[in-house]
């Protein structure tokens, strides 16, 4: 059932993913995508609680987690390797947020501008009027 989350996931990279206009194609970033076909191997392989127990510990300590101790040193690099992928998915999402936040806020800040515009012309349309019949 793991390896199904991990298809979710998968997906969800895929479908949020930045489209190329006018195609059927997107941008996908190579490492979220490496990164969960490695979980989906190491779940496959049987390693999925060894995987999630390791993976759940804090990243930041430098020590052995004791779940690989006397495991072979691959997969104990495999470990490694999803600790310090979950840590750059979580600042490349951090990123992505940040990114996100600019693009909105000049969105905004480029909507209010037109809005005036339209505002002022639509003011000038109705001033000539009431000049036009002061006289």
């Amino acid at each position: 059932m793991e390896v199904l989350g991990l298809m979710d996931t998968l997906e969800s990279v895929v479908l949020d993913a930045f489209r190329i206009p006018f195609t059927k194609k997107v941008i996908l970033n190579e490492d979220k995508v490496l990164s969960l076909i490695d979980k989906m191997r190491l779940v496959v392989q049987g390693g999925g609680g060894l995987a999630r127990e390791v993976i759940n510990a804090d990243p930041e300590k430098k020590e052995t987690h004791p779940a690989l101790e006397g495991r072979p040193d691959e997969e104990v690099k495999a470990v490694e390797v999803l600790q310090q992928a979950y840590q750059m998915a979580k600042e490349i999402r951090e990123g992505a947020d940040h990114y996100a936040d600019e693009v909105l806020a000049n969105l905004e800040a480029t909507s209010t501008r037109i809005l005036r515009t339209v505002k002022a012309g639509r003011d000038r349309l109705v001033k000539p009027e009431s000049v036009g019949e002061a006289r």
